[in-house]
């Protein structure tokens, strides 16, 4: 075996659930059950945004709130789901600067995590890519859920694994402080993530 190592973000990244029952609806600050129980399947966004402004200290309004917050803004797009470009700009709001960036690579996203910035990636639900749906229609793509990554390991410097918060709208499907082998990553990740960060990016940043 060669020498393993684990990195996380010196930050303190709390969970939150997209699952609205009948226990949580109200103390997250929902108009009424229905209302939280519509917003449980399309709210990956908010609760991985929410985890990520929090670990920067930020005080966050509950999931109703924020949801509405980022309807409001355009954050969200029926049909399609939560902008990214969307989501950064809601985090200014919080003096937190965000960029959306699109076909990166694994490399790229461990480098941001050893620049000190926490990102939201895209990737498949549960990181189930390539694997059959469970509707029957095909196999899932690369796409399609928000999640916070905030660590990775690495064997004799090659990547093994990040770590990451999954918030889901199912109880089996809610895993905080997951490490996510490569393998499944890989088979899972768009290459498009949100970094976020205290000070704004430069051109050298790019």
């Amino acid at each position: 075996m060669g020498e393993k190592k684990r990195y996380r973000l010196p930050m303190d990244f709390p969970f939150y659930t997209q699952q609205m029952t009948q226990e949580n609806w109200q103390l997250e600050q929902f108009l009424s059950l229905a209302d939280g129980e519509y917003w449980t399947m399309r709210s990956c966004g908010i609760a991985s945004l929410r985890m990520v402004l929090d670990g920067f200290g930020k005080n966050v309004e509950r999931h109703g709130p924020m949801i509405e917050k980022g309807v409001a803004a355009g954050a969200y797009k029926p049909g399609v789901g939560w902008i990214h470009w969307g989501l950064a700009k809601m985090a200014a709001e919080y003096g937190i600067h965000g960029e959306a960036l699109r076909e990166k690579t694994v490399e790229d996203l461990k480098q941001e995590l050893d620049n000190g910035h926490p990102c939201i990636i895209s990737i498949a639900p549960y990181f189930l890519g390539g694997k059959p749906r469970v509707d029957g229609e095909g196999v899932y793509g690369k796409s399609g859920h928000l999640i916070p990554v905030f660590g990775y390991e690495t064997e004799d410097g090659k990547l093994k694994a990040f770590l990451v918060h999954h918030p889901s709208a199912f109880t089996e499907r809610n895993k905080p402080e997951w490490w996510v082998p490569m393998e499944d990553f890989l088979a899972s990740f768009s290459g498009n993530f949100i970094r976020f960060s205290t000070e704004a990016f430069s051109e050298e940043d790019k």
